[in-house]
């Protein structure tokens, strides 16, 4: 297996092309299946920032796996061996590269340009930094555009998906986040804002300062203080605020899934965002269990289901797609 396909594939680049490929050759041994799963749970382990791993322990666990395999023919044991190999090389020694990849982009906006866009890759965290000091986090999956409009002194953002903002205020220079329905203007402000298209809600929680919820039309709907959140339900036009932890908000950008009395329809939906999975309910009555929890990110989708299933008894069984998502069937 070429090393430059397997990264793509790590990194969620692979071209659809790619994944056939790729995925026609894993399907055609289950104990190779096995053995990449746990190649990839180590990738996503060694690029997490923040992140202490025993990447010598996780080495020797998955190098064991490779050499006890049952007897094949020496060519073919030895290719296996020598393809896991170049695997594992690349996790160990592309290092900063593979966290820049798959979990630490950091996007440096110019001074002076036009609009620009930022997407984080699915399974990512990027990191976007303004010459005015503001940051911010994407999380996977979503994309954010950027513009200075110097005419009418306003910074304005452009959301879908979540993002964790950190805004350098202005009095002079406002700075707005349009997020579909609502715009979310900083007063000073550390806050995250949660606009993906699938929910029938845009959530806006405030750590420090204050934020001001405006209508699509400028129309001030609501002020937060610290620790609130207002959740904006698209199809009833209406505002609920809710008390929330300034840690729980934090999480993401920490690597974990934090579930907080969530529906499993819910819990899924972020699942798909961050492995790059289709999920689909045959057992309908299953979209309503609720779960409470914090699970790492850096763990298998495979082992997040185990977990959730344990307290729920739910069943599912994963379908390989060559040429696209890998589909979950919860039954």
């Amino acid at each position: 297996m070429e090393k430059n396909l397997l990264l793509h594939i790590l990194t969620g680049e692979a071209t659809s092309k790619e994944k056939e490929e790729f995925y026609l050759q894993l399907q055609a041994d289950k104990r190779e299946e096995e053995l990449f799963y746990q190649l990839k749970s180590l990738w996503i382990k060694a690029s997490m920032p923040k992140t202490i791993v025993d990447t010598d322990a996780e080495f020797e666990s998955l190098w064991r796996k490779i050499k006890h395999q049952p007897k094949q023919s020496p060519v073919s044991l030895g290719r296996t061996i020598m393809r896991y190999a170049a695997m594992i090389l690349v996790i160990l020694t592309v290092g900063v590269a593979a966290g820049y990849l798959v979990f630490g982009n950091t996007f440096r906006h110019p001074a002076d340009s036009g609009t620009q866009k930022y997407t984080a890759l699915k399974g990512s965290v990027s990191t976007i930094e303004f010459p005015d000091g503001t940051r911010i986090w994407l999380n996977s999956g979503s994309e954010l555009t950027y513009r200075v409009d110097r005419k009418n002194k306003q910074r304005i953002a452009g959301l879908t998906g979540e993002a964790y903002f950190e805004v350098a205020h202005r009095e002079d220079f406002p700075f707005l986040v349009n997020a579909g329905q609502i715009v979310v203007r900083d007063l000073g402000t550390t806050f995250n804002v949660k606009a993906n298209p699938e929910d029938h809600y845009i959530e806006t929680s405030l750590v420090e300062g204050k934020a001001d919820i405006l209508s699509s039309k400028g129309k001030s709907l609501v002020t937060l203080n610290p620790g609130e959140s207002a959740l904006y339900f698209s199809d009833e036009k209406k505002i609920e605020l809710r008390s929330i932890s300034g840690n729980v908000l934090s999480a993401w950008r920490e690597g974990k899934f934090v579930i907080r009395d969530q529906r499993l329809e819910d819990i899924v939906r972020e699942l798909s965002q961050w492995y790059d999975v289709e999920f689909r309910f045959e057992d309908q009555r299953a979209r309503e269990y609720r779960f409470t929890g914090n699970i790492k990110k850096s763990t298998t989708v495979q082992h997040v289901l185990k977990m959730l299933s344990l307290s729920a008894q739910f069943r599912y069984r994963i379908t390989e797609r060559p040429a696209g998502p890998d589909e979950i069937i919860i039954y």
